[in-house]
């Protein structure tokens, strides 16, 4: 698949993410997750992070973006403040970018509203209105490799799987390559 740049007409966050999903606040979410496998993330168990350890994670990630998202992002506070939703929507004792393979990392901020999918609102370069983006593909976008990044794209529009059973993990490592 060709990547658009932001110059092309075609928008490639459109191309990567597929179209906005509507987003439920974690605050109203009262109903029970319906997918196959319900997730094991606990809301008790989250210890949102501090200002400065916010702003300490986003110095950390931002030094691991890959290229393309650096290109994408028309400034570095753009990449920053998607970084900056990833940090506040994780417990601070986690890390789905640096943290170890083996641990689940349960995102704690919004979910879409039908299938309860980990999700940012965020503004595109060259769009004015906020959208709403499945937080793995974000994470894939800033920091696969290359050779991953190209065999996730061949995969539908739709949030990855994960690899744990558990569409709440958003741990980096846990990303499948299967539909």
């Amino acid at each position: 698949m060709a990547f658009s740049c932001r110059m092309c007409t075609e928008n490639p966050f459109t191309a990567l993410f597929g179209p906005p999903q509507k987003v439920e606040d974690k605050q109203k979410k009262k109903k029970t997750i319906s997918s196959s496998q319900p997730s094991q993330r606990n809301e008790k168990d989250f210890t949102p992070r501090s200002e400065a350890e916010i702003d300490a994670a986003v110095k950390q990630w931002a030094q691991y973006a890959h290229p393309r998202a650096r290109d994408f992002f028309t400034t570095q506070e753009q990449l920053e403040e998607v970084l900056m939703q990833l940090a506040k929507g994780t417990d601070k004792n986690d890390d789905p970018i640096l943290g170890p393979e083996e641990k689940c990392v349960y995102w704690y901020g919004d979910v879409t509203k039908d299938d309860l999918q980990a999700a940012i609102r965020m503004v595109k370069p060259g769009e004015s209105s906020e959208s709403v983006t499945y937080v793995n593909r974000v994470l894939a976008f800033i920091f696969a490799t290359d050779e991953s990044f190209e065999k996730l794209m061949q995969l539908p529009k739709e949030p990855f799987q994960m690899s744990s059973g558990d569409q709440l993990d958003i741990n980096l490592a846990h990303i499948s390559l299967n539909t």
